[in-house]
């Protein structure tokens, strides 16, 4: 096979849409708003902007008569502004490998295995940013969970949005120690807390503290179904007071806070790519460096996790 690194970028390419699929899902809030259409891509700029979707601060009100409407206020342009964040992976073959597999069936697996090998790293990049607070990477990470459901939300900007002089750019947080006996009672009032009419929220992330003392105090109840969707996906899921929590942890993940829950209303939240930046190759062919003995190509990422209504999103900590 004497072009398998046109090959590997082709496939790369013809696959993205699949990559971008194994690599989404892999986490439990994208895998969520992928199912309600909010995983978007745009074709280009240098911020993302998101309308401020809570804001009691409203400009109307009611009138009588021929009373005079209050119009000198309103300001529609007020967004949350978010930077374009970039990631990659690349896929090397070294030429000692190349080499070793002249045969075409050794020369697919090779390329095979090379693939799923960076796909797997990508996945678990992705995520892990996803779940932090944008600082990572000298701050070139996603703008994550952490960064939107801060356990500090009266303070420092979120979407550039100053948190200390608006309130509507705050999150509620919780500081209580979880445990079985209270478990439930704290998610119910945090709950209650952010709903507003027939919006709650509808994805609890916890890690393995939290997740443990929810689970233990509802092994006595007998009918605990799991939503078929998040069932599928792969993901271990308790329902409780009409929000699915997701067991979000585990080997390598220890992301989220010690003994923490967030509470997420998804239908304010979004998932931005740019469009050729999508989960697809940088080159249409694998480069060869002068000073190394291999071929490489990078699939990158371009884009943001954004959020625009902090204030019904809530985060109990210890």
């Amino acid at each position: 096979m004497p072009n398998l690194e046109e090959a590997v970028v082709a496939t790369l390419f013809d696959q993205s849409d699949a990559i971008a699929d194994e690599v989404l899902h892999h986490n439990p809030l994208l895998a969520s708003l992928d199912e309600q259409g909010l995983i978007r891509k745009f074709s280009g700029g240098y911020e993302l902007r998101k309308p401020i979707m809570y804001n009691d601060a409203a400009q109307g009100g009611f009138y009588s008569g021929f009373s005079s409407f209050n119009l000198d206020s309103i300001d529609d342009a007020t967004a949350f502004r978010f930077a374009i964040k970039q990631v990659y992976e690349p896929v090397a073959i070294s030429g000692r490998d190349r080499r070793a597999n002249r045969d075409q069936a050794m020369l697919l697996d090779l390329a095979e295995m090379k693939m799923k090998a960076a796909i797997a790293r990508l996945k678990n990049t992705v995520s892990t940013s996803l779940r932090g607070d944008g600082t990572g990477s000298g701050g070139l990470e996603f703008d994550g969970i952490k960064k939107a459901v801060s356990t500090s939300p009266s303070s420092g900007t979120y979407g550039t949005i100053d948190r200390g002089a608006n309130t509507w750019a705050r999150n509620l947080a919780v500081n209580v120690t979880l445990s079985a006996s209270n478990v439930q009672e704290q998610i119910t009032d945090a709950i209650s807390q952010i709903t507003r009419g027939d919006e709650q929220p509808d994805l609890g992330l916890m890690d393995r503290t939290a997740w443990k003392y929810l689970h233990s105090s509802l092994t006595a109840i007998q009918r605990i179904q799991l939503p078929a969707k998040k069932a599928v996906a792969g993901f271990r899921v308790l329902s409780y007071d009409g929000c699915d929590f997701v067991f979000d942890g585990g080997y390598g993940s220890s992301v989220l806070e010690t003994n923490s829950c967030r509470l997420l209303n998804t239908k304010y939240w979004s998932f931005d790519m740019v469009r050729g930046a999508d989960f697809k190759p940088l080159a249409p062919e694998m480069a060869r460096p002068v000073d190394q003995d291999a071929f490489f190509t990078v699939v990158i990422v371009e884009g943001n996790l954004c959020c625009s209504a902090p204030a019904l999103q809530a985060v109990i900590y210890a």
